[in-house]
């Protein structure tokens, strides 16, 4: 019974952002708060963002929930830090995000290009030009909602 309600709460989640645009956010826990800062400036331009902060709950098998968010997301976002380098959920993220052939984008905060190697052929954008990737990002949302 609680499997069912679980699994219903869950397609609710999915049925109201089934319309929206829905970046999944990848990050160390060690970057929770520029994650956070992230998904607002996101959630701004009217996407929403999957963020394990919200959207996992206790209780939950954390990697069937990741994989529904991967699954479930128009694109991914992945905050690339010297705490993320070394993270296991951040690779396994991003073997998610990379498997299903979506757009994938590294932030990189501290960090160059070639220190995160599943990620080394995609081109990054710095952490202090973040603006260029929501101009980006505000296009595609905007061209999803006209479809």
């Amino acid at each position: 019974m609680a499997k069912s309600s679980a699994r219903r709460k869950h397609a609710s989640r999915r049925t109201k952002r089934k319309n929206k645009y829905l970046v999944f956010i990848s990050h160390s826990s060690s970057d929770r708060w520029i994650a956070e800062v992230i998904a607002e400036k996101i959630s701004g331009l009217g996407a929403s963002c999957w963020l394990d902060e919200k959207d996992l709950e206790g209780g939950e098998v954390i990697v069937d929930r990741i994989i529904s968010g991967i699954d479930s997301c128009d694109e991914a976002l992945v905050l690339i830090s010297p705490q993320s380098i070394d993270s296991q959920w951040v690779a396994f993220e991003i073997g998610g995000v990379r498997a299903q052939h979506k757009r994938v984008t590294p932030i990189l905060n501290n960090v160059t290009p070639d220190d995160m190697a599943p990620m080394k052929d995609i081109k990054g954008i710095d952490l202090n030009l973040f603006d260029r990737f929501l101009s980006q990002l505000g296009k595609r949302v905007k061209q999803k909602k006209k479809v």
